[in-house]
């Protein structure tokens, strides 16, 4: 009997198992027809199409973009033209192959229609060159159109169909081969000269003992008068040869110029000469001066209109040199690090904190009473404006702003004095039980925080501004703590807005828990009910005020009246729930809301947000370091705060045992087992910030963003591919020195 009913029972399984497999066939088959219509939905939406990919156009421009991206403009090299040209008949008058004497290049056939295409074939090039291929029109303007490219082969000879331009003369036309050379190798430098201010001469740019002179041709004027400007373009000297004058435009507009006069102090204009097309200036100055950046305007002295303008030294430069692209490419990527830096500290320091709000095992315990609930949420906008106009009353007081340095340092002492005893008071010495000594010196120490910052922030500013210019070079280190100091000053009404929460809060917790152990329940529980209804009021037309000042509806009735009566029955319910379970349970409403919070910071893009900061502090850097701490402190504070989650609980629950409070708790249970993840999160962070920096210059967030922009935009592929370059460098090099530190601290 039981291996009958063995029997039985594999039988009955196989029976399952048979019927299972076609069922799982059916799934099978399912799966794949959904998968084969989402992803053709997703082909069909994303535009995907080969038609696009094959086209010999698009190749073309591929292949020469690829081609300038491998070829970075790192280095500039001067070079040296040379032209070899044929005359060309458009439209033909001969039937000859014209081959100029020595030629090197030809062309067939010998002549052509307007829009014919015809070969151009070049021989004795040097091998593997490259140059331009144009045509030359006989026209009374010194104007050219470009055929195309030539690139010779090994042997120097190249042949290239071109299609020549609508350009119909009776007389014979050119078509000429540019060659370039470059000038000198790294091993053996070249001066090339450029002649800036085009007067043919070679201009050093150095005042000498009869000082410095230069010509400006091409101006022919009965009075003339010169505008000296120096390299940031600022008018040092404005004189003329005949009556003063306004200046009417140019860059000395606005500015009057002054009779002409010799033998004065610093730079300045000491002869003016005109002549015949020309106009001859002397500057004099101390010996040895370097004006090779100065400029000088020329104004007509009759009418205060400017006439022209010269640079008054020429420009010498060695060939090969490092380009201008990498200069500044080198100066744009070290702004995006420090853009980095910054935002990453200040998000860190917001993330830190509220790290602790957002971690549920901290969080999921905490509870109160309905009435230290309702007195709570009295209390935490209460002392907020209280904060905030105490600061504002401080500063209509002594004025603002305050920069009188005497001042400032006995707000920092006073203050100083207060926080230090009040404080040595709290932490050492004996507990006072007493609500209202607790309630004065809780005030009293707002004061002197309020009092202290002020004073602190205020010297910083004076003194880190005064600073500035003594220090030379190293004036970014006193500029430190000027900004400090004026980021404390902006900030300072909102800090001591949210310290001043704790006095009325400390207030309310003492006066719930004397209600609680001192009155009759139901006297409580009017208390609570009361108390909530007006919290709940007071929560809710807060609300309200922020959708007025949003929508600007004006409607006090919908955005006020409303929703404080649907906040006092929403505070109601919540009384009536309370009191039957004994407690609110607080921490998880808290934690939801501070996750929703930064979950939808976190949805919005630093390239988005940059947008918008933009508008408010202006284009650059500063903008971009905002909206990349904004995200940081969302981000961070979401991982601080799963990382919190994941502690041990065992010295958690121990510490607790001992009767410490919450903080404590905190301090010396949680802090030393998140400081390695912390310090990793911190700097994985740093690195992200880093990459993303390098794209907020697409919408104005400074860094070397706004340069690979520009480039992109005005196809510019070498420089561009200068800024990718370092970016990459500059990612890799971050990434490598994050995971030696990690490495190191955790």
């Amino acid at each position: 009997m039981p291996g009958s009913k063995r029997s039985t029972d594999t039988r009955l399984s196989a029976l399952a198992e048979n019927k299972a497999k076609p069922r799982k066939r059916i799934y099978i088959i399912l799966g794949v027809v959904a998968a084969i219509v989402v992803y053709g939905l997703a082909v069909e939406r994303t535009g995907v199409s080969l038609d696009e990919i094959t086209s010999e156009t698009r190749q073309a421009s591929l292949v020469r973009i690829i081609r300038s991206l491998a070829h970075p403009d790192l280095v500039t090299y001067d070079n040296e033209e040379s032209k070899t040209d044929v005359e060309y008949f458009v439209p033909c008058q001969s039937l000859e192959i014209p081959v100029a004497e020595g030629a090197m290049i030809s062309v067939t056939p010998g002549c052509a229609e307007p829009g014919d295409q015809v070969t151009i074939n070049g021989s004795g090039f040097e091998p593997r060159s490259e140059g331009r291929l144009e045509f030359v029109p006989d026209s009374e303007f010194s104007v050219t159109r470009q055929l195309g490219r030539y690139t010779a082969d090994g042997e120097g000879n190249f042949s290239q169909i071109v299609e020549i331009p609508d350009r119909p003369s009776d007389n014979p036309q050119l078509i000429q081969a540019v060659i370039s050379k470059r000038l000198g190798t790294w091993g053996n430098r070249v001066e090339v000269w450029t002649d800036s201010n085009e007067n043919g001469v070679v201009d050093q740019g150095i005042i000498d003992a009869d000082g410095f002179t230069i010509t400006v041709a091409g101006v022919t004027i009965d009075i003339p008068a010169v505008a000296l400007l120096d390299a940031t373009r600022e008018v040092v000297d404005f004189v003329t040869t005949g009556e003063p004058f306004i200046a009417i435009d140019g860059p000395a507009i606005g500015g009057g110029a002054d009779p002409l006069e010799e033998d004065r102090d610093g730079t300045y204009v000491s002869a003016i000469s005109g002549g015949a097309g020309a106009v001859e200036i002397t500057i004099s100055g101390e010996e040895g001066t370097d004006i090779s950046a100065w400029r000088v305007a020329v104004y007509d002295g009759a009418s205060g209109e400017v006439l022209d303008t010269a640079i008054l030294g020429d420009q010498i430069e060695l060939s090969p040199r490092v380009s201008e692209t990498t200069h500044l490419t080198l100066e744009k990527i070290v702004d995006t690090v420090f853009l980095a830096l910054v935002a990453t500290t200040a998000g860190l320091m917001v993330a830190l904190p509220l790290s602790f709000v957002a971690a549920r095992n901290l969080m999921k315990d905490v509870s109160t009473t309905v009435i230290g609930l309702g007195l709570g949420l009295i209390a935490v906008p209460l002392g907020f404006w209280l904060g905030m106009e105490y600061v504002g009353l401080q500063r209509s007081v002594l004025g603002e702003p305050i920069v009188n340095v005497g001042i400032l340092t006995a707000l920092l002492v006073v203050g100083g004095l207060i926080v230090f005893y009040l404080g040595r008071l709290i932490l050492f010495g004996a507990e006072n039980r007493s609500t209202s000594t607790r309630f004065f010196r809780d005030v009293a120490m707002i004061i002197g925080l309020a009092a202290g910052l002020e004073g602190l922030a205020g010297l910083m500013t004076v003194v880190g501004t005064a600073l500035r210019e003594p220090f030379g070079g190293f004036g970014f280190i006193p500029g430190l703590f000027a900004t400090l100091g004026e980021i404390g000053t902006v900030i300072l009404p909102f800090v001591i807005g949210l310290l001043a929460i704790m006095v009325p809060m400390g207030l309310a917790t003492r006066s719930a828990y004397w209600l609680v152990t001192n009155v009759s329940s139901r006297t409580r529980a009017a208390v609570g009910y009361l108390s909530m209804a007006i919290s709940g009021a007071v929560v809710a037309a807060l609300i309200g005020a922020l959708i007025n000042w949003l929508y600007e509806i004006e409607n006090p009735t919908r955005t006020f009246w409303i929703p404080a009566a649907v906040g006092a029955v929403i505070g109601l319910y919540i009384a009536n729930v309370g009191r039957r379970r004994g407690e609110v349970k607080i921490g998880l409403t808290i934690y939801y809301i501070a996750r929703t919070i930064f979950n939808t910071l976190r949805s919005i893009e630093p390239l988005v947000m940059v947008i918008v900061f933009v508008v408010w502090v202006g284009f650059g850097e500063f903008a971009g370091s905002i909206a990349l701490a904004l995200h940081t402190a969302a981000a961070l504070a979401k991982l601080y705060s799963e990382q919190v989650e994941s502690i041990a609980e065992g010295p958690l629950e121990a510490v607790k045992a001992t009767g410490a409070t919450r903080l404590q708790s905190t301090m010396y249970a949680v802090v030393p087992q998140i400081v390695p993840p912390y310090i990793a999160f911190t700097m994985y962070r740093w690195d992200i910030n880093v990459r993303m920096s390098t794209i907020l210059g697409f919408a104005g967030g400074g860094g070397i963003g706004f340069l690979l922009q520009q480039n992109v935009q005005l196809g510019l592929y070498r420089a561009a591919s200068v800024q990718m370059l370092a970016i990459a460098i500059v990612v890799a090099s971050m990434d490598y020195a994050s995971s030696r530190l990690r490495q190191r601290f955790t």
